[in-house]
């Protein structure tokens, strides 16, 4: 048996964001209560931009639930009933100002609310309340000031892995749906990636958005993207007849545009003007020649 043990930067981050809660909890507060230690595990998101996100939905959504939580008990008593229909009205009102994201934190709030061991139900919402914002808080401090993310490197990688894949085994690719659909679903998770590169591109202890590496790295996601849309419109018409000179012509086409690709991608010198496409179009079907021609002009906007 092979097993492969690996932590995660974001493993850690986890366990340091819940040791910093849990000792405002108990060593400042006074209070033993794992309550900020799963917000802080909650707040902890792969990017910066996502983890504020979570620190707005997690807070806010607390403090209505609580709210709404009090307000019903305070009129109406506190049961089963009483505290369902908090948990209705809470879900509601979040519905009502289109905030249907801070949902969950309500009701989540509203039951941990009247598990409180005394009928003081006020003061142990308002210390739960405060523990939820020194876990969500602690999280996003970690993620944020300690080990910021950076995907860059390791997307890199990961980009030219995918693409010299579609550079030796086109041929094969657009024969096989299967093998093709693998590898759409490895452009997709970069792509996601991208996106949340992206996200964090606002916050100043990540690296602008307009930086050249970004935005190399970018137009490369672009690209690979770009290449596969080709591939997938050939296995898709790959039954059209073509002549044998066309089919040859496409693959001298698809071959000579690979060559530029790679020197783009592993090529640490280029050189000032590295395309001199002609302006015939092989003769093709006009969806092949569509993504052809995007591949191209992908390719001409890496010089």
């Amino acid at each position: 048996m092979n097993i492969q043990f690996r932590i995660g930067l974001r493993t850690i981050k986890t366990g340091i964001a819940v040791a910093i809660a849990l000792s405002f909890s108990w060593y400042v507060f006074d209070i033993y209560s794992g309550m900020g230690a799963v917000a802080a595990i909650v707040a902890m998101q792969p990017t910066i931009h996502r983890s504020f996100k979570m620190f707005f939905n997690r807070v806010f959504g607390t403090i209505l639930g609580l709210v709404c939580g009090l307000v019903v008990v305070a009129t109406l008593g506190a049961n089963p009933l009483t505290i369902g229909l908090a948990v209705i009205v809470s879900l509601v009102f979040n519905s009502m100002i289109g905030r249907t994201d801070m949902s969950t934190f309500a009701a989540f709030a509203i039951v941990l609310m009247f598990e409180s061991p005394t009928a003081d139900y006020v003061h142990y919402a308002l210390t739960r309340s405060l523990l939820t914002v020194v876990g969500v808080l602690s999280a996003v401090a970690v993620n944020y000031i300690v080990f910021p993310p950076h995907y860059e490197n390791r997307l890199m990688l990961l980009v030219k892995k995918t693409t010299q894949q579609l550079m030796e085994d086109w041929r094969s690719l657009v024969k096989d749906d299967a093998k093709l659909l693998a590898v759409r679903k490895q452009v997709l998770k970069h792509e996601e990636m991208m996106l949340m590169l992206q996200e964090d591109q606002k916050y100043p202890l990540v690296t602008s958005g307009q930086s050249e590496p970004f935005i190399e790295l970018k137009q490369l996601v672009d690209l690979e993207d770009k290449l596969l849309l080709l591939l997938e419109s050939i296995a898709s018409h790959r039954d059209i007849p073509m002549t044998d000179e066309q089919e040859k012509m496409l693959g001298q086409e698809i071959d000579f545009l690979l060559s530029h690709h790679y020197d783009v991608i592993f090529s640490h010198e280029r050189k000032q003007s590295m395309f001199s496409f002609d302006e015939e179009v092989n003769e093709a079907k006009d969806i092949i020649n569509g993504h052809l021609l995007d591949y191209r002009e992908q390719l001409e906007k890496m010089k």
